[in-house]
């Protein structure tokens, strides 16, 4: 009988075991499935953020060149109209300015 009740006792030590190591090899696989996720999602996160970089740079640099062609466009109008400017208007313009140029 002794030996009834030790062999039981031992085959409910190696169910607890096998349970125990099937319970294991679930979580390895839970936890590596999480893994995999937390990369994909790390991964994503990174694209979309370099995306979104890409497009405010874009966005920056067509801004900085309406900019820039604003001002030349702006410079080149300013030079059109002095270039029609007469002898005496630029001697005017001169004149009016000279104070605020010798205080300089």
């Amino acid at each position: 009988m002794d030996k009834d009740i030790l062999n039981e006792v031992i085959g409910a030590e190696k169910e607890i075991q096998e349970g125990i190591e099937r319970e294991q090899s679930r979580l390895r696989e839970a936890v590596q499935c999480a893994q995999r996720e937390a990369d994909d999602s790390v991964a994503r996160a990174a694209r979309e953020c370099s995306e979104s970089q890409g497009r405010e740079v874009h966005a920056a640099q067509q801004e900085a060149e309406a900019r820039s062609r604003k001002v030349v466009d702006d410079a080149a109008a300013l030079a059109a109209r002095l270039e029609r400017l007469g002898d005496r208007e630029l001697i005017d313009i001169v004149l009016k300015q000279l104070p605020r140029i010798l205080m300089e």
